[in-house]
Order: structure tokens, then sequence, then C-alpha cells
């Protein structure tokens, strides 16, 4: 829920207690975070993220002139990653390792096909071994058998492994050392069982660490910068890895000449950031929210402070993120089923049915209100007045008339006819719910330490989560269905059966090298077209675009072998639909992955896409050999043309926009039904581009169309209530 703290009343002193509602809420988790000693901080930065221009005239005496600027511009433009604090940045540009040692594997593993398959007498030319298919299912075995094991065990084990045990910082460690054995003992193989072992060994670490590292980052990072930049920096760090790759083989080609050595040294070379990980990660700071699900709160409020510029803000972010965890988890442990009601709806429903269970085990009649943070509540919503809550805890009061027009109508929280309060405290339900499931955590967001199968029924049982999940696999697997990983993973294969250049392993090198650098140069514009444009349209509009460019890229492997311009044009297609996938398909699949689920479940649920992804790879790298040698390279490359194609619908019909989007306003998108989105999509969208193509192109102002969540409640209000 995005601010909930704005929920809370900060003018009223309540009678009997003498605090306002919002410092109720924060002694009350102070002292049973066993932080009072920090509790003034953490109501400072408690006002501070509900309302930043009220808190500031507030404390204007206390704060210093350095901090009042620092706050007033930390949103700004120029303010973004490199002003951030040191700290932070070595944090991040640690975590960029992981993916790094992804792309860099991927690229070994592509330069391995020079020398390894002829070490391991396996027969992959067309030339030379036609009709032996059956080195050529187990060629493709070898480099897809990481892949599946990263998506059928690696994604699977990262999550209890981190949640339960190691936390993120411990299961990244011991996925680096996963890694390391299973890198060195591929190098010293001599069988195809080893190898294939060995493989399905490192798979492993990288499907724990695709799964960890995003969350790791985005949970690290301050609100303001998260979006975009930091969710893009995966991908673009598994691009600069293979560029990197591509780079060793090529050293590695032109100075090594026994291709029975080269290969295992080149395997070797992913070492050479997996170790700097290993060891720096171990320097890094837990993830705050990862402590705070586990009640370790003082422990998360220190990271805070070491990743922030200063205490303040870092105490700010920490009562941002616990009111955050706090009203998401009432809303998915309730047993409500006003699955499109709003905020109070829902939070009313949950407790309701909560307090019920807690009044029919402990008394015998049971209560016909719910205290929720310090308020009596009907059982029944009864909306009171409507609030209009700030997109998120950087914007102030001082929004002009427009863009609170734009804000989402959040019903406020009914009160009973003449009481200010309730005797009992939200912290009372909380006391009794923590009784009963015996748990340390004080807070509903203990459900983001429960089982992990438990969490993972709750993608399919839980609409919310199972329309984001949707939208998440849709935007992963269009990512295999354009095709790049024909190149990423099978490259060398490509041009040494379609351009002959296995008698010159330098020059498939130098067109791996061309195809790394394009794809991580092409990837940089995502950090600013991700936020300006959006995730779901930036990956719509490059799916044609990689269409035709791969299309055309196909058909010119029907140019004579013997021309000069074939080797050129070929290289040259290669890098331009390169430069088309980096910025859009290359990164928008795993920001929209990393923001669609909530934030209690949102390690199961990045996990799950993460598998998706790379099952999807380790299928194509199967299959993609035998369908190049049965139809030729032509034909294999042009089935992407239409798969892109089809990509396109999937992803225009079926994957929200993300961009700029609040957590109130994600909660409102996937609250509403798959089919409104489609009609949204296929009619009103269509309609709006139509009418206004000619002012896009001409660079007029135009109107932006209305985000989907406020379509659906105008077009569908009558349909919605009936529901």
């Amino acid at each position: 829920i995005d601010n909930p703290l704005l929920t809370f009343d900060d003018t009223i002193v309540r009678p009997g207690t003498n605090n306002t509602e919002l410092e109720e809420y924060v002694q009350q988790f102070a002292r049973l975070s066993d932080l009072e000693d920090r509790s003034e901080l953490m109501l400072f930065g408690a006002r501070l993220a509900r309302d930043k221009h009220e808190a500031m005239s507030r404390y204007h005496a206390e704060l210093t002139a350095p901090e009042r600027a620092l706050i007033r511009h930390e949103a700004d433009k120029d303010a973004g990653f490199w002003k951030q604090s040191k700290f932070f940045r070595a944090t991040i540009i640690t975590a960029s390792l992981a993916g790094m040692i992804q792309g860099w594997t991927q690229s070994a593993n592509n330069g391995t096909i020079v020398g390894m398959p002829q070490d391991l007498h396996l027969c992959i030319k067309d030339d030379e071994c036609a009709g032996n298919t059956a080195d050529l299912w187990t060629f493709g075995m070898l480099n897809a058998i990481p892949l599946i094991s990263a998506a059928v065990f690696g994604t699977t084990l990262a999550d209890p492994l981190q949640e339960n045990y190691l936390g993120r910082r411990g299961s990244v460690m011991v996925s680096c050392c996963i890694t390391i054995a299973s890198t060195i003992g591929a190098s010293a193989t001599h069988t195809v069982a080893q190898l294939a072992v060995c493989r399905a060994i490192n798979g492993i670490g990288l499907g724990a660490k695709a799964s960890i590292v995003p969350i790791y980052s985005a949970e690290l990072s301050p609100e303001h910068i998260r979006a975009g930049a930091i969710l893009a920096n995966w991908q673009l760090a598994d691009a600069a890895g293979i560029f990197l790759g591509f780079m060793a083989n090529l050293i590695i080609v032109s100075s090594v000449h026994n291709v029975s050595s080269s290969w295992r040294i080149l395997t070797n070379t992913v070492l050479i950031p997996t170790v700097p990980l290993l060891v720096l990660i171990y320097l890094m700071p837990e993830s705050p929210r990862y402590l705070m699900k586990h009640g370790k709160y003082r422990k998360a409020l220190e990271a805070f402070t070491a990743v922030q510029t200063t205490p303040l803000l870092a105490s700010r972010d920490f009562m941002y993120a616990h009111a955050q965890l706090d009203f998401e988890s009432r809303l998915l442990s309730g047993d409500t089923n006003d699955e499109r009601g709003n905020l109070a709806q829902r939070i009313v429903g949950s407790h309701s049915n909560v307090q019920l269970a807690l009044s029919g085990s402990e008394s015998e009649t049971p209560r016909r209100s719910v205290s929720l943070r310090g308020r009596e509540i009907e059982t029944t919503p009864n909306i009171a007045h409507v609030a209009r809550p700030r997109d998120s805890h950087q914007r102030s009061t001082s929004r002009n008339k427009t863009a609170r027009e734009r804000d989402i109508e959040l019903a406020g929280i009914g009160r009973r006819t003449g009481r200010r309060g309730s005797d009992s405290s939200s912290m009372d339900t909380d006391l009794g719910v923590r009784r009963i499931v015996k748990k340390e955590n004080p807070y509903f967001y203990h459900i983001g330490v429960t089982g992990y199968f438990k969490r993972l029924l709750e993608l399919w049982t839980n609409m919310r989560c199972r329309r984001a999940l949707l939208s998440a696999s849709v935007a992963m697997i269009s990512q295999q269905m354009t095709g790049i990983n024909t190149i990423a993973f099978l490259g060398t294969t490509v041009w040494e059966n379609s351009l002959g250049t296995s008698d010159n392993p330098k020059v498939t090198a130098i067109i791996g090298l061309f195809f790394g650098a394009a794809n991580y140069l092409g990837g940089l514009p995502a950090y600013w077209l991700s936020d300006k444009i959006g995730r779901s349209i930036l990956l719509a509009a490059g799916l044609p675009n990689m269409a035709w460019s791969i299309l055309v890229f196909a058909l010119l492997f029907q140019i004579p072998e013997g021309s000069a311009v074939r080797v050129p044009l070929v290289s040259i297609f290669a890098i331009i639909f390169t430069l088309f996938y980096a910025p859009t398909a290359g990164t928008s699949p795993f920001s929209i992955s990393a923001e669609v689920f909530p934030l209690v479940s949102r390690e199961v649920g990045m996990a799950v896409s993460v598998a998706i992804n790379l099952m999807g790879a380790g299928i194509l790298v199967l299959v993609f050999p035998m369908l190049m040698h049965r139809i030729g390279t032509t034909g294999s490359l042009s089935i992407f043309a239409g798969l892109n194609i089809v990509a396109f619908f999937l992803v225009y019909l079926f994957v929200p926009e993300t961009r700029r989007r609040t957590l109130e306003e994600l909660q409102f998108t996937f609250d509403l039904r798959t089919r409104w989105h489609v009609e949204y999509r296929a009619i009103y969208i269509r309609k709006h581009f139509t009418k206004n193509w000619w002012k896009y192109v001409t660079r007029q102002k135009v109107r932006p169309p209305i985000p989907f969540y406020r379509w659906a409640r105008i077009t569908h209000a009558e349909e919605d209530n009936e529901s």
C-alpha cells in the first residue's frame, strides 16, 4: 500500500493519551520492537514519510541547512545513483557482479563450443556429421542443462535458503561457492556425464543469484531511484558479463592455440567476477526489509542508516517500509472477499475476520468492531469520507490541482458516532495473533516468513498475486520468444555452420565481441527510457522491430558462401537486432517482474518468474541445434520473426504498465479483471493512438490516456458493483 502513514491523523491530540494517532502508532512500534531509545527519531522519520513539507515546517529549527536541501532535492533528476552514499553505491556495484557472472557464464559456454565437442567426441558440424542426431541432442543438452537446473532447482532452493536460513547475503555467498566449485570441476571434466553434472550444479548457483540479487538491490535502494535504473541494473550487468566473456574468449583463442586447453581456460574465467562477489558481499549490509520480516528491527534500522545519506532519511525509510509491510500483509493475510474494494474496505474486511477468530477463541461474544491503528471500525465497511493519498512519501502537499485530480480516491476509515478512538489499540489484535501463531515478529508481516509452498500456493489462490504472476510470466517468456539466446548461447554454432568460420575461430570470437558490445551499449538507454516511456510499452514497442530485423538476419544466410558481403551483412543485422532487443526486451521483463508482486510475496513471485525465463531459455537452447540441422539456419531463425509478433500481442494485452505506478495504484490495477485490461488495450488505447498518431509523430502535445485502473472503474462501474 502506498504510504499508509497518511491514514493516521497527526493534528488532533487524543484524550487520555495526549498523543496523535501517528504518535501512538510510532510509540507502539518502538516499544514492541525494542527501539524506544530511537522513538523520537522514528517519529520524525514517520512524519517525514507522511508529508515532507509538513514535517520540514514542524522541525524547521532542528534541521540543518544541508539536511533541508537534501530532503527538498532528493528526488530531483540530478540526485540519482551517484549522489547517494558511498556505501550504497558500493553495495549496488557489488550486487551487479552477480548479473555479470550470469552473462559471463553464457558467453563462456558459447565460446567453449570451439574445443569442447572435439574433446568429448561430439560431432556437431553439418558438413561432417550429417545424420548424427544423437550428438546434436547431447550437445543441446550440455548447453541447456545449466538453465533447466537453474529454473527447477536454483530458483526453488533460493527462497527457503534466503527466507529461513541465510538471508540475502548468506544465500548469495553460498551460490558463489557453488559457482566456484562447479566451474573448476567443469574445466577438469573428460566425459559428457561429468560435464553435465558440473553444469547442472552450476545452474543451481545461477538460478539462486538471479532470484535473490534483483530483490536485494531493490530493497536497499531509496524509493526515488528504485524504479527504472536499479530494476534494469540486473540485465545491464548481465549484458556487461556477456561482453566481458566474449572479450575473454577473443583473448584466449588468439593466444592459446590448443583447443583442448582453450575451452577449459575460458570456463575458468567465470571466476574473475565470482571471487570478488564472494568476498565483497560479506562486507555489505543485509536487506533491511528481510530483517524486518524476521523481527530484527534494530539491525534493519542500522542497515538503512548504512546505505542512506543521513540517519534521519534512514529513519524515514524504516518507518515507511514498516507501514507498507504492515498494511499490505493485513490485506493478504485476511480472508476478505472484497478484492475490488478500496483500502479502507479491504483492511476492515481482513481485520473483521481476524478479530472474529480471536474473539471466538477468547470470549463468547464476538466484537462488532475492529480496532485498527487506534481507530474503532465497523465490521461492515462504512465510508465516512474520501481522502486523497499522495502517490509516494516523496510527494508533497504543494502539488497542483491537476496532480491531485489524478490521485486514487481512497475511502476514509469510518468511526463510530461520537467516539474518537478505542480503548484498545490495533497492537492488541496483532499480539493476539502472535500468541496464536507463535511467531517472534509482532506484526502481520510474519506472512513473509511462512513456508515456501504456502506462499507459492498463494500466487495461485490470491487473485491479486495470480494476475501479477500472469503479467510477469508473459513478460519473461517474451524475452525468450525474441530469439536473442540463439546468438547469446549458440552464436558460435550458428557462425561455424552457416558462415564457415570453423577454420578461423578468431572471426567467430570477433563477431561475438561485437554482439556483446551492442547488447551492453544498447541497454544503457533503458536507465531513462524505462521511466520515460514505460516498461510494458517499451517492451511491446521493441518486439515488432525485432521481428523484421531477425527476419532480414535470417534471410541474409541465403547469400552464397563465397560472397564477400555475406559475413559483414549478417554481422551488421545481428547487431541491429541486438540494438532493438537490449533496451526493450533485454531489461523490461526483470523490471516488470520485480514491481508487480506485493512486497510480502515478492521473493517467491520473482523466483517463479525467473524460473519461467530460465526454463524457456533452456528449452530453446536444447532444441535449436536440432532445428537448425533439420530446416537450416534461415528457416529456424525465421520462426522467431513470427514468435516476436505473438509476443507483441501477449505483452500488449496482458502486461499492464507499471511505470511510476505507486504501490496503491498497482494494488488497484491487479485487483481488476484481466479481461478488462484486454478490453482497455484492444479498444481504448487503440482508439487513442488511432486518433492521435500524427500528433505523436510530429511531437505535438497530446493528453495522455487515463490509467487502466481509472478507466476500468469508470467503464465497468456497474459490473464491478454487481460482482
